[in-house]
């Protein structure tokens, strides 16, 4: 489960071939004939490492740091990035708070999907009515959310994980 207190720190994006042609096309980068081109462009663009392999692609690896706040005075840790890549370098997992406390860290990695496989439109367009208080003010969203107006029922009708 994703930690909700702690800030998350996008670190890489790994893309396919095909995957990475598309969002240079979508984003009219200019002069991006080779993989390895492309690459660069849209590092540039996005600021971040991109890889682009032909498996476990198209994720965005994000790090985390837990704790993110230091035991002893609850302050949080500035500059996360350049902690995450001292913790990685160095064979010790001390953090070292603002305020000097040393305590025992860990780094935790999630791989994030960022394709969204679209589902059919013609699914949630078939709710008309509200479930919950039989009101016709739906407002359809998405191809898979549906929302009520009137009782603020909602329905994400694709599978959340």
């Amino acid at each position: 489960m994703l930690s909700l207190r702690g800030a998350m720190v996008p670190t890489e994006i790994v893309l396919s071939p095909k995957t990475c042609e598309g969002i240079s096309a979508e984003q009219n980068v200019p002069g991006a004939g080779t993989e390895s081109n492309m690459r660069l462009m849209l590092e540039h663009r996005f600021s971040i490492p991109i890889s682009i392999r032909d498996q476990d692609t198209d994720v965005i690896i994000v790090k985390e740091l837990y704790p993110d706040r230091c035991p002893i005075c609850g302050r949080g840790i500035p500059f996360l990035r350049e902690m995450i890549n001292r913790l990685e370098s160095r064979c010790t997992k001390k953090i070292r708070c603002p305020l000097g406390h040393r305590y025992e860290g860990q780094i935790k990695i999630y791989y994030l999907n960022i394709l969204q496989m679209e589902e059919p439109a013609q699914e949630s367009k078939s709710i008309e009515t509200c479930p919950e208080c039989d009101s016709r003010n739906i407002q359809h969203l998405g191809p898979s959310e549906v929302f009520c107006l009137d009782c603020e029922w909602d329905k994400n009708m694709a599978p959340r994980f």
